[in-house]
């Protein structure tokens, strides 16, 4: 599938003001590339121990987006993970020829230059074939232990060297949907499910993604598990993902649904888990603590992570608040995971 690619160059100065007109355009996802040095603030958002290097400051920025070709042939959809963009995409006839459309900016800013002196940028495009780059990210995601006995290994790589009989090899490929392992939050959950799954378990794995959890929780020895979640990709993925390990439908179950909102998936499993575990991110799980302890039996085990060590202490509250004792507190890196118990 092809795809135009823009460049807009002009300065710091104007970058957010001309981010403004493409948004007018129904452009919502552009970049802004420049050489201004982060705050501090910046810096710790980025959570990277490597310093950025942003060059120097010359003032010009370039703003970079994507359209699809109107004369490609093909009508595949790949969703973006929100079912809001994505119905928006799906039903998106105003696929424009890149000249028209960077006429209408120009006509745009020219409208603009009446009222700010904001400078006219120069634009350029090209034709790139998605074939050449969606998959480049496949290029280092490489076999890799999460844990002393549990190895990651994308479905197209070959069994690393030094694998021995005590240990569990996961076969993932996450398609669209989010989930690698590769993640210190998923590494956290890991660790956790290791320490409460027993032959009788019963997971629900709620924002399953790549339904890596699920299936490291059963492959670890889980009786069975529930995956949801509110794209589509990742249902598609979860189940193809269980059939590369060798986990039948008997044992997996996967299932498109938003778990705080739909009422039938809470009326089917109303008390049925001995453990949820959530990776999602500190937000959403406040708003699950007040909800997921409607799926776990008494003393069942509520599992979370993808929280920045910053809203800790507000999920921590949020879990107190709604019936649960923590029994644990992991951290790695700027990231924390909760085990909490739910109270009888």
């Amino acid at each position: 599938m092809n795809w135009i690619k823009y460049k807009l160059y002009t300065t710091t100065d104007y970058a957010e003001t001309i981010g403004s007109i493409l948004c007018e355009l129904d452009i919502n996802g552009y970049e802004i590339t420049d050489h201004v040095p982060l705050s501090e603030k910046e810096e710790k958002q980025m959570y990277t121990d490597i310093p950025a290097d942003m060059g120097i400051d010359d003032g010009s920025s370039v703003l970079t987006f994507y359209t699809e070709d109107p004369n490609n042939q093909e009508d595949t959809f790949f969703s973006t993970g929100s079912s809001l963009r994505d119905n928006r995409l799906k039903n998106n006839t105003n696929i424009k020829d890149p000249e028209k459309l960077i006429k209408d900016i120009k006509t745009r800013i020219k409208k603009l230059q009446k009222f700010i002196p904001v400078n006219m940028p120069v634009i350029k495009y090209s034709i790139e074939d998605d074939v050449l780059w969606k998959d480049k990210w496949k290029e280092n995601f490489k076999p890799f232990r999460i844990a002393n006995n549990i190895i990651i290994k994308p479905t197209w790589e070959e069994i690393p060297a030094d694998v021995n009989k005590n240990d569990i090899v996961i076969e993932i490929d996450p398609g669209s949907a989010f989930g690698t392992g590769t993640h210190e939050t998923t590494k956290l959950c890991m660790l956790f499910l290791k320490d409460y799954i027993t032959p009788e378990t019963k997971i629900l794995d709620a924002g399953c993604g790549s339904g890596i959890l699920a299936i490291s929780a059963l492959l670890c020895g889980a009786k069975t598990a529930l995956c949801l979640d509110i794209d589509p990709a990742a249902v598609s993925a979860t189940l193809n993902n269980a059939q590369n390990n060798n986990i039948g439908t008997d044992r997996i179950k996967a299932i498109h649904a938003n778990i705080l909102e739909d009422k039938d998936i809470l009326e089917k499993y109303y008390n049925k888990f001995d453990i949820a575990v959530a990776n999602i991110l500190a937000d959403v799980i406040i708003l699950l603590a007040g909800h997921i302890g409607k799926f776990l039996k008494s003393n069942g085990i509520f599992i979370s992570s993808g929280i920045l060590a910053a809203k800790a202490d507000e999920v921590e509250k949020s879990l107190i608040n709604n019936n649960f004792t923590i029994l644990k507190k992991n951290m790695l890196g700027e990231w924390v995971s909760f085990a909490a118990v739910k109270n009888k």
